[in-house]
């Protein structure tokens, strides 16, 4: 069984198809990056997934379940956790604020301190600065806080939308290396929109590249760039 599934999923904004019939699926413990030009329907697609987006019509599935037609908050309850575009973090809170928001569905409160502890272990600076407004983080920790906030909800499947949005390289080689030693700890399955096709391959994984609204390739992240693909889902088949 599949941890996720998307099944013939389309999105439309008034006239404007924004997925148009999606389909794929995502095996347990997989790292999954989406791809592709600005417009071509990732975060539509991360947000239909989530709940934050309604869909047209087509499902979504979790372990076999369906998720479609329930709220954010109840698809957060079965265990999924989403790190948004411009990360979102309570500026006005402290560190540990903005993390204990994001144990509030939690019903394992006695697990919760052993969580913390993980994720201050991951990413120390979150620990050093734990009193400190969040609001007063550089960009790339306010990321780590994003993704650390998503891992206190306890998480069986985190999707993740342009974790190196507006980030130094040397800073997101960091978020990605702890993301990645998170994943296989904590044995998440994770889908990833990355607008940087040449930043998923050196992560490594599978990659879905979107245009239109529609997925146009499927494969391994690292061999795109051998294949001409890149260039096709960004630009168009030239001939």
């Amino acid at each position: 069984m599949s941890k996720l599934g998307v099944h013939d999923l389309s999105v439309r904004y008034g006239k404007l198809t924004a997925l148009s019939d999606v389909s794929f699926t995502v095996a347990e413990g997989e790292r999954l990056f989406i791809s592709g030009p600005n417009g071509a329907g990732k975060s539509s697609l991360l947000g239909a997934i989530s709940g934050a987006v309604r869909a047209a019509h087509g499902r979504v599935e979790m372990d076999g379940d369906i998720l479609s037609g329930h709220s954010p908050e109840g698809i957060a309850r079965r265990g999924l956790s989403m790190v948004p575009e411009g990360r979102r973090i309570f500026r006005a809170l402290s560190v540990q604020e903005n993390l204990m928001v994001g144990t509030g569905l939690r019903r394992d409160r006695a697990a919760v301190a052993d969580d913390l502890a993980t994720v201050y272990a991951a990413f120390p600076i979150l620990h050093d600065r734990r009193h400190a407004n969040a609001g007063a983080l550089s960009g790339g920790q306010q990321q780590m806080l994003a993704i650390s906030r998503a891992l206190m909800t306890n998480p069986k499947l985190m999707l993740v939308d342009e974790p190196s949005l507006g980030l130094a390289p040397k800073v997101v080689d960091e978020v990605y290396d702890r993301l990645v030693a998170l994943q296989a700890q904590r044995g998440l399955t994770l889908v990833i929109v990355e607008q940087s096709s040449a930043r998923a391959a050196r992560v490594g994984g599978r990659m879905l590249l979107m245009r239109g609204g529609r997925v146009v390739a499927d494969g391994d992240a690292a061999s795109f760039a051998a294949h001409d693909l890149l260039s096709e889902a960004y630009f168009g088949d030239p001939a």
